[in-house]
């Protein structure tokens, strides 16, 4: 299950649905709007094998790792990150 964090742009959301690629964003499809950072690892952990993008530089903290859940800090333009998404997506070690 791909989630976008609240702050990716919404012109990014759709521009990843309009490529086929199923994802769901907090505030929309998933969560509420305005959860707390403290708050989403512990949603993580009540879903199924999900993977965050984010570009909120306080989930790029090792001390995050954990086995139930991926968390991908993306250090790219807020309007590029559909494209650096896409392209992380299909990568053969990113296979889960």
């Amino acid at each position: 299950m791909n989630i976008l964090d609240e702050n990716i742009l919404e012109n990014q959301r759709q521009l990843l649905k309009s490529q086929r690629l199923r994802v769901y964003q907090i505030g929309y499809e998933v969560s509420r709007k305005g959860i707390q950072d403290e708050e989403i690892i512990p949603f993580l952990l009540t879903l199924r094998g999900p993977t965050l993008f984010t570009r909120d530089t306080d989930f790029y903290d090792r001390q995050l790792c954990h086995s139930r859940y991926c968390l991908v800090h993306l250090s790219v333009s807020r309007y590029e990150v559909a494209t650096f998404i896409r392209r992380f997506s299909p990568h053969p070690e990113f296979d889960t």
